[in-house]
């Protein structure tokens, strides 16, 4: 009987060292293992919810002010598959001869694209409103606006989208043709740095390049 007694004691007592040894390694595999990394942010514009600010400066050729600088709203909201919903306001300021220029105008517009593996191709049409104010004169125009251009990913957060537009405002009998490029690096999956470089070439005027900076939140 006591024989019995020492052999299931010696049983128990190894059960009990045997669950205990594989509770220690469990625990101990577990906090060595790396712990599951986050994905990368997505990069690019289209197709994302998001809402910008950004400093513009106007580098402007002519007789007269020969800059300007001013700020831009943005907000862009995926519509559907494909097609975003776009809107902008931008406001800008110069000096010269002692008079203070200003010109704001507000759009709202639609952006159309498809999905390739080298990038997405895109097409917008916008329509808007242009007031422009300074010596002692003011002024405003209906405008419409219409572009191509390729959003490429370049790099993990990081895109590149090469652009034409063409933007005619009626009320100044001015047509214009804008060439750039525009930029943005996700640093997180809310925000986003951007910049942009254009050169717009307006009949009836002086052409301008326009510089901007901004951040954007993504939501």
């Amino acid at each position: 009987m006591k024989q019995n007694t020492k052999i299931k004691s010696f049983i128990f007592a190894a059960a009990v060292s045997l669950g205990v040894a594989m509770t220690a390694s469990a625990q101990t595999a577990s906090a060595t293992a790396p712990a599951p990394s986050q994905p990368e942010p997505a990069a690019g514009l289209l197709g994302s919810r998001y809402t910008g600010v950004a400093y513009d400066y106007l580098d402007l050729s002519g007789t007269g002010p020969n800059h300007a600088q001013g700020l831009d709203l943005t907000f862009n909201q995926p519509l559907a598959a494909n097609f975003d919903l776009n809107l902008g306001y931008d406001w800008a300021r110069a000096n010269y001869a002692g008079a203070r220029y200003t010109q704001q105008d507000f759009e709202v517009g639609s952006t159309a694209y498809t999905n390739l593996n080298w990038g997405k191709p895109f097409a917008l049409a916008a329509a808007g409103w242009d007031w422009a104010r300074g010596g002692g004169a003011h002024d405003d125009s209906f405008f419409y606006k219409v572009g191509v251009g390729v959003e490429f990913p370049v790099a993990g957060s990081f895109s590149v989208s090469p652009f034409v537009n063409f933007e005619r405002a009626t009320g100044f009998n001015e047509n214009e043709f804008d060439f750039g490029v525009k930029a943005e690096y996700r640093v997180t999956r809310e925000w986003g740095v951007a910049a942009r470089v254009q050169y717009d070439s307006i009949q009836h005027a002086s052409d301008q390049t326009e510089y901007s900076l901004g951040v954007n939140y993504h939501f």
